[in-house]
C-alpha cells in the first residue's frame, strides 16, 4: 500500500485530523483567494490592519501617519475616514485595541494582508479543534461531534470570519479553551497556563471581551481551589501569574499612553459604550434579524432550544450555569449598544464567541433526535449555511449589511414574485415588527412539535406492561 493509501486511511480513521486537514485547507485556500482576487476589507479591517502598518513603518501609535501618507493603498486603495480618538493629552490614537494587531504583527510584515487573514484562520482552526476535543468530553460520541464541528468549519459563521481580520475568533479560542479546562478531569500547569495567556489578552484584544473574561478566571480559579484547596501552589502560580503580568501590563499602557488607568479609554473616547438603548430587541435580533440573526443565515442553530431543552437534566446543571454566567452579561452588554452596524456584521459577528458553548446543545439534539427526518433537516440546513457563506465571499458587500432592513448577501434570491428578503424579519423595520414576531412565534411551535414527536416516538417503544 503507498505512503498515500496510508495515510488517506489515517485521516479517515482520526476524525481530529480530518478536521485538521478540512479546516486547515478550507480555511487557507479560502483566505488566499479572498485575498489575491481583491475583495477589499471592510467594516473595521481595514482601521486594524492600519494599526499594524503604523507600528512596522512609523514605530507609534498615531494611525494618523498612516491615514495621511496613506500607506494603507497597500490593502485598502480607496479613502477611508480615519478611525481615531485622543488621549488625556489631545494626541491622536486609535479608536480600536490594539491586542490583535499586536498578535498578528509578524505575519503582517511576512505577508502583509494575507498574513493577518491567514493568522486568524490558524485561530479558527484551533478553536474548532479544541471545541472537537470539548464535545467527547462532554459524553458527545466522535462521530456527532466530528458532525457539528464540520458543520460550524463550513456553515456557521465561523467561516466567514476565518478569512476576515476581525478579533471574535480570538474571543472564541479564549473562551472555548477555558471551558475544556474546566471540563477536563484532570488538571495541569500546562494548560492553567495556556488558559491564563488566553484570558489575560482578550481585555487587550476589546474591552468588551473583559466580559467573558471574568467569569471564566473565576470559574477556573474555583476548579483549583476546589481540587487542591491550599496545597500545590505551583497551580495557582501557573495560572495567576500570566493573568497578573497581562493585566499590570496593561494598566501599564493605559496610564502611559491614555493618560488613565481605565483600559476602556479608547471606546469611552470614541463614544462607544453599553446600556444606551434597551437589549430586549437587540436579544431578538441577534437571532431573527435577516442582516444580523444566526437562525435564519445558518439555520444549523434552529436545533439550539431544542439541544437546551433536552438537555434539563440534573447531570447538565453545572454546564447551564456556566453558559448562562458566561453569556448573559457578554449578551445583555452588547445588545444595549446604540450602533449596530459596525459591530454586527456579517451576521453573528459579536455572538461568535459564544456559538462554540453552544455546540454541545447542537450536538445532543442531534444525538437524541434519531429520525430519519432529523438527519435530512440538518442536511439542508448545513447545505443552506454553506451557501450563504460562499455568497457572502462575493462582491460588492462581501456579507456586509448596513441596517436597511434587508440582506445584501440574499437580495437577489426570488420566489415566484416575492424577493426572499421581503418574507424574512428584520428589526429595522417597524412597519414589519408583526413579522418577526410570527417568525418567533413559528419557530416555538416548530420547537415543540420536534420535542412531541421526539417523546412519542420513544413512549411507542416503551414495552407495555400488564398487571
Amino acid at each position: 500500500m503507498s505512503l498515500l493509501h496510508l495515510w488517506y486511511a489515517r485521516i479517515k480513521d482520526d476524525y481530529q485530523l480530518t478536521l485538521l486537514v478540512i479546516c486547515g485547507l478550507l480555511f487557507g485556500v479560502t483566505g488566499l483567494f479572498y485575498v489575491l482576487l481583491g475583495c477589499l476589507p471592510s467594516g473595521d479591517e481595514p482601521h486594524y490592519l492600519i494599526i499594524s502598518q503604523t507600528l512596522l513603518k512609523y514605530h507609534s501609535l498615531n494611525v494618523m501617519q498612516d491615514y495621511t501618507h496613506r500607506d494603507y493603498f497597500q490593502f485598502y486603495p480607496l479613502l477611508i475616514e480615519p478611525h481615531i480618538t485622543y488621549n488625556a493629552l489631545g494626541q491622536v490614537l486609535p479608536l480600536h485595541n490594539i491586542g490583535a494587531p499586536l498578535l498578528w504583527l509578524l505575519p503582517f510584515a511576512l505577508l502583509g494582508r494575507l498574513g493577518a487573514v491567514w493568522f486568524i484562520a490558524l485561530v479558527t482552526v484551533l478553536l474548532i479543534i479544541i471545541l472537537y476535543r470539548l464535545l467527547l468530553l462532554m459524553g458527545i460520541s466522535k462521530q456527532t461531534a466530528f458532525r457539528v464541528c464540520l458543520t460550524y468549519s463550513i456553515a456557521s459563521p465561523f467561516y466567514i470570519y476565518s478569512h476576515l481580520t476581525f478579533v471574535e475568533p480570538i474571543g472564541a479560542l479564549a473562551c472555548v479553551y477555558a471551558v475544556y479546562v474546566l471540563w477536563q478531569p484532570k488538571l495541569s500547569w500546562q494548560t492553567l497556563t495556556v488558559s491564563a495567556v488566553l484570558l489575560g489578552i482578550l481585555p487587550w484584544v476589546h474591552m468588551r471581551l473583559a466580559l467573558l473574561e471574568i467569569p471564566l478566571t473565576i470559574l477556573l480559579l474555583g476548579k483549583i481551589y476546589q481540587r487542591y484547596r491550599f496545597r500545590n501552589w505551583h497551580y495557582y502560580i501557573a495560572y495567576l501569574l500570566p493573568l497578573l503580568i497581562l493585566s499590570l501590563a496593561l494598566e501599564i499602557y493605559s496610564y502611559q499612553v491614555w493618560g488613565t488607568l481605565n483600559p476602556a479609554a479608547n471606546q469611552i473616547n470614541g463614544n462607544s459604550k453599553p446600556f444606551e438603548v434597551m437589549p430586549f430587541l437587540g436579544m431578538v435580533g441577534m437571532f431573527f434579524d435577516q442582516e444580523h440573526g444566526i437562525l435564519l443565515n445558518f439555520p444549523i442553530f434552529l436545533l439550539l432550544l431544542p439541544g437546551i431543552l433536552l438537555t434539563l437534566k440534573r447531570r447538565f446543571v453545572s454546564y447551564h450555569l456556566l453558559v448562562l454566567v458566561v453569556s448573559l452579561p457578554y449578551i445583555v452588554a452588547f445588545t444595549s449598544f446604540r450602533h449596530w452596524s459596525g459591530g454586527w456584521c456579517p451576521p453573528g459577528r459579536f455572538l461568535l464567541t459564544l456559538l462554540p458553548l453552544f455546540a454541545f446543545y447542537l450536538a445532543y439534539a442531534l444525538e437524541h433526535v434519531d429520525a430519519l427526518w432529523s438527519r435530512i433537516l440538518w442536511c439542508i440546513a448545513l447545505c443552506y449555511g454553506f451557501v450563504y457563506c460562499l455568497l457572502s465571499l462575493l462582491p460588492p458587500h462581501n456579507g456586509f449589511n448596513a441596517e436597511s432592513g434587508v440582506n445584501g448577501t440574499l437580495a437577489f434570491i426570488q420566489i415566484a414574485q416575492y424577493r426572499l428578503t421581503d418574507l424574512l424579519p428584520s428589526v429595522y423595520v417597524p412597519g414589519k415588527q408583526w413579522l418577526l414576531w410570527l417568525w418567533v412565534c413559528g419557530y416555538l411551535i416548530a420547537v415543540c412539535l420536534l420535542l412531541a414527536a421526539k417523546y412519542r416516538h420513544e413512549l411507542a417503544r416503551m414495552p407495555l406492561h400488564r398487571h
